[in-house]
């Protein structure tokens, strides 16, 4: 099946980010996001919450870092989940001011899987132009 986002960016798929290589991430992206309405792509990595053997799905084997608990902050700031996978929001100043309060938990930790493999930033341009990619990564690296 072709990836139906790559025919808005014209880039092969191989081209595009592991996360929107994916039919149904795709096909969500181009259905939901109106005119410049941002959202976020997860790529997530579970050993980020399974770092503790003893507690799994908890982040530093605490209960309440989990991804669930992270997709509630996303939601509570505003975001739509897509299949927690996808988060739109209304607008860039929304997911700046998400990114100001993310948990400190969910950050990168020196000797601790990180808790995404990518993160992109996606916003649509307009109903036919190209959307606009960017790398958005390093929002938990700080």
């Amino acid at each position: 099946m072709s990836n139906l986002f790559q025919k808005l960016r014209h880039r092969e798929s191989h081209n595009l980010p592991l996360a929107l290589q994916d039919p149904t991430t795709a096909t969500i992206l181009l259905r939901e996001l109106k005119k410049d309405m941002p959202a976020l792509v997860f790529q997530w990595n579970d050993a980020g919450f399974n770092d503790v053997p003893a507690m799994p799905n908890c982040r530093n084997g605490i209960p309440g870092q989990t991804k669930v608990a992270f997709i509630a902050n996303l939601v509570a700031s505003g975001a739509v989940n897509w299949n927690d996978t996808i988060f739109s929001f209304p607008n860039g100043t929304a997911i700046g001011i998400w990114v100001g309060q993310i948990p400190v938990w969910a950050r990168h930790q020196t000797g601790v899987p990180d808790i995404c493999h990518s993160v992109t930033r996606i916003t649509k341009i307009g109903a036919t132009r190209p959307v606009n990619i960017e790398d958005f990564s390093y929002i938990l690296l700080r």
